[in-house]
């Protein structure tokens, strides 16, 4: 066959019509999601017939799945934060003065408490900038690690400064300039604006679970212990007007196991003013949470924890 110009088609080859290749798989969640997406979308378009009120509902269910996906690679990208921010002394007494080598009676004392550990080096005032409740911006005159400066603690950051009274808490702290956690990763940008007011007790912020000898407990616990649980509280907690950690506060704290069950510890260690408290366990199943009663942990200022209660990170 050819056509005018004398072109000539003839073939002896087969002719197919179409494509005579080898089909790829498909993605079996695609076309699912695309019909989910068009539902939804329906949905949506639907919604605009509704009353105001169920309108709004309506979107906000629809939007929740797009918040969601959002939030979790935010956490996924960058898993330092700012765990709390506790305004526990509006009027540091003069013995204060040996954390941070200078006089600071009469300061507000503000304990900031990271996810992870502090780079003491890269540790300076001029990191952090607090916003007062009047919408003032205020460097702290100070910023140390002391005194939780042990192995396993060095997370809570304590800032010095005028940052507010018991009526007007600050509204945020930010690390403006440079930080660093101990991986040497930066901490610069980091935020809070949830800080605990003046009047409210300590409540707990993070509990860890070791092995009862592991580094920076040797010592802590008694033979028997054969876990411990590493408490971290918003700031300092002791016994009523500074008393040490008796048997009241061991009783008080409530320690729910794997197996079912719930148990008082078998001791408290690390009996010294800081943020953190030491449970010492002579049961077997892993601990996996934390509750204590309200009143018996005081901060310096002698206010006394809320009700409080945290689940258990497992570092063993």
């Amino acid at each position: 066959m050819s056509d005018a110009e004398g072109f000539d088609f003839t073939s002896n080859s087969p002719a197919t019509v179409g494509w005579g290749g080898t089909a790829p798989d498909p993605q079996s969640d695609v076309l699912p999601a695309i019909e989910r997406g068009a539902e939804q979308l329906q949905r949506l378009v639907d919604a605009f017939d509704m009353p105001p009120m169920k309108l709004l509902t309506a979107i906000s269910i629809l939007c929740l799945p797009v918040l969601a996906m959002g939030q979790e690679y935010e956490t996924s990208e960058n898993d330092a934060r700012i765990l709390s921010a506790y305004h526990g002394l509006d009027a540091l007494p003069a013995r204060a003065m040996r954390l941070c080598g200078m006089p600071i009676e009469g300061e507000d004392g503000m304990p900031v408490i990271f996810s992870v550990q502090i780079d003491n080096d890269s540790l300076s005032p001029e990191a952090f900038e607090v916003e007062t409740g009047a919408g003032e911006f205020v460097t702290p005159i100070c910023a140390t690690l002391r005194p939780a400066l042990e192995s396993l603690e060095r997370r809570t950051v304590l800032l010095v400064g005028p940052f507010g009274t018991v009526d007007s808490s600050p509204n945020a702290i930010e690390v403006v300039g440079p930080l660093q956690d101990v991986a040497g990763n930066s901490l610069t940008g980091l935020r809070i604006e949830n800080v605990t007011a003046l009047p409210e007790g300590p409540s707990l912020v993070l509990a860890e679970r070791f092995g009862p000898t592991a580094t920076g407990l040797e010592g802590e616990c008694p033979e028997e212990a054969v876990q411990a649980v590493l408490l971290t509280w918003e700031g300092g907690v002791t016994g009523p007007q500074g008393a040490n950690l008796e048997e009241p506060q061991r009783t008080a704290m409530t320690v729910l196991l794997e197996n079912g069950e719930s148990v008082n510890p078998l001791s408290l260690g690390d009996d010294d003013p800081d943020n953190h408290v030491i449970a010492c366990l002579s049961e077997s199943s892993p601990a996996v949470s934390v509750s204590i009663e309200a009143g018996f942990f005081h901060d310096p200022g002698d206010d006394a924890n809320p009700e409080t209660s945290i689940e258990v990170i497992s570092k063993i």
